[in-house]
């Protein structure tokens, strides 16, 4: 029979400890992984752009994230892929079919890939952001997480985690020393 105060050994292995440890880490390496992307954005002026349609393919399509740098509209050519502001404030995200100097600005005439013509709207833009790489289906996972939406997962995922790493957990019930 065992004595007063002391506690029996257990006989089952202990999985808070596993799961407690399995989540910092992963989401230290989140973090990690989160703070190398900003950083990265940050020091060399890349935008992210997440594709949902598939105006762009085959080169770019639906679900896919491109990676874009403003520019000088001066050093955009025919065939890039650029992105801009429409007259309403939407983003537009097509290949370049004309350039042409226009007062100060240049004059852009751009056309989705899955389109026989160009937009009917030109666009006059002094910088436009070019886009140099795209990732397939990774615009899944950044569409939804832009601007303040991110913000506040991130406060929150971050909250949770300081809980779990710096707050003690409390002893159950019944579990106190003598």
């Amino acid at each position: 029979m065992p004595q007063a105060g002391r506690r029996r050994a257990r006989s089952g292995p202990r999985t808070s400890g596993f799961w407690r440890t399995a989540s910092i880490n992963v989401g230290a390496a989140l973090g990690g992984v989160c703070l190398l992307a900003a950083g990265f954005a940050a020091a060399f002026g890349v935008t992210p752009i997440a594709f949902g349609s598939d105006s762009m393919s085959p080169a770019i399509g639906s679900g896919d994230l491109a990676l874009a740098r403003t520019v000088s509209a001066g050093e955009i050519d025919e065939g890039d892929v650029v992105s801009v502001s429409d007259r309403s404030g939407a983003r537009i995200t097509h290949r370049v079919v004309e350039v042409e100097p226009f007062g100060s600005s240049i004059r852009l005439t751009l056309q989705a890939d899955d389109r026989p013509v160009p937009d009917a709207e030109t666009y006059d833009v002094t910088r436009v952001e070019r886009v140099f790489a795209s990732i397939p289906v990774l615009g899944y996972v950044f569409g939804p997480l832009d601007g303040l939406l991110a913000i506040g997962i991130g406060g929150v995922f971050v909250t949770c985690l300081v809980f779990v790493v710096f707050v003690p957990r409390r002893r159950l019930g019944g579990t106190r020393r003598a």
